[in-house]
């Protein structure tokens, strides 16, 4: 079974990270190689939402359901496959500083028994980058949406509207 955790600074308040997880439309915007986190039933978060989940591998996709088994605004939501491709993850969330830190903890197992456990060693390092990306992109787009309401307002108020011109 492969193990990892990531954990990453992120400019912007807790709240402004956890509500942008927690939009299971925004999942397949910043997991890497992630081509499907889709409602699974009509509860689309918190505890007890299930999602339908297909993940890229090399020439493989793996699918599975997920089931969320821990939700906790603004301090985590985790998750447990109940078929297809075994995984259990958590993102956690603290405030820290200035803005926040996000931490992606993720159990998996490659089907194939002995050789998925063999395979698993050699996936690993790809796994461990594409979830280091992953957790980066989530830094970048939570930090470029939470800036963008103030960006817009800012920009708005220091350059007045100017008439347009009337041809002659």
């Amino acid at each position: 079974m492969g193990h990892i955790t990531v954990t990453e600074k992120v400019g912007a308040p807790v709240e402004a990270v956890f509500a942008y997880v927690d939009d299971h439309r925004n999942t397949t915007r910043y997991m890497k190689d992630l081509t499907r986190w889709e409602p699974a039933g009509t509860v689309t978060h918190g505890k007890g939402a299930r999602f339908a989940v297909a993940m890229k591998a090399g020439p493989m996709t793996l699918s599975s359901v997920v089931d969320i088994t821990v939700w906790t605004e603004n301090r985590a939501i985790g998750w447990t496959s109940r078929e297809g491709f075994k995984q259990t993850g958590k993102w956690s969330f603290a405030s820290a500083g200035d803005g926040s830190e996000a931490t992606f903890d993720l159990e998996y197992e490659l089907p194939g028994g002995i050789a998925g456990r063999v395979l698993s060693r050699a996936a690993d390092p790809i796994v461990r980058s594409n979830i280091q990306q992953s957790v980066r992109n989530l830094r970048t787009q939570v930090e470029r949406s939470a800036k963008k309401p103030a960006t817009t307002a800012s920009k708005a108020s220091k350059s007045p509207t100017k008439p347009a011109k009337r041809k002659r």
